[in-house]
């Protein structure tokens, strides 16, 4: 008897509201996906930095792996690894900062990590689309960060003795 009286009492609309409550939507779920579109570099190398071989050069194959030329994951290891030693031994003075310094050590690890997923792309095509947009996002994010620390240098002032 309990049990049917409250599963009547349940069914009935509350009468002493005298407003409509808000309807009850079914949640949305929040899906995890890559976008279409191919990534974009957004930055480019700043002019007084353009004689730095070794950054342009990072910077052709970046824009040539966004591109879907794959040719710097087609490469050895070794000339991966002679391409980041170069540009870490030819780093101007006023961009040897922790915090460029860690960019180019977050590119390097993911040029790694898209070369393993390369070579096993036809198993799991998401990992390297999703590890190609990480990269194009940190080439641009370090591009950004080269060109902000510049541009506070350039602000400095110096004191006359």
């Amino acid at each position: 008897m309990f049990v049917f009286t409250a599963l009547q009492s349940c069914k009935e609309a509350p009468k002493s509201s005298s407003t409509p409550a808000p309807e009850l939507t079914t949640p949305t779920t929040i899906k995890n996906t890559l976008p279409k579109s191919e990534p974009n570099i957004t930055s480019s190398i700043p002019s007084s930095l353009l004689d730095w071989a070794a950054l342009s050069e990072l910077e052709k194959s970046i824009t040539a792996v966004s591109d879907g030329k794959h040719q710097l994951l087609e490469e050895s290891e070794e000339a991966l690894k002679i391409l980041f030693l170069n540009i870490q031994s030819d780093i101007p003075d006023a961009l040897n900062t922790p915090s460029i310094l860690a960019r180019f050590k977050v590119l390097e690890t993911l040029v790694y990590k898209l070369r393993v997923d390369y070579k096993i792309i036809k198993q799991d095509a998401t990992g390297f689309e999703k590890t190609k947009l990480e990269l194009t996002a940190a080439y641009s994010n370090l591009i950004f960060q080269i060109s902000k620390t510049l541009e506070k240098e350039s602000q400095l002032i110096s004191k006359p003795n």
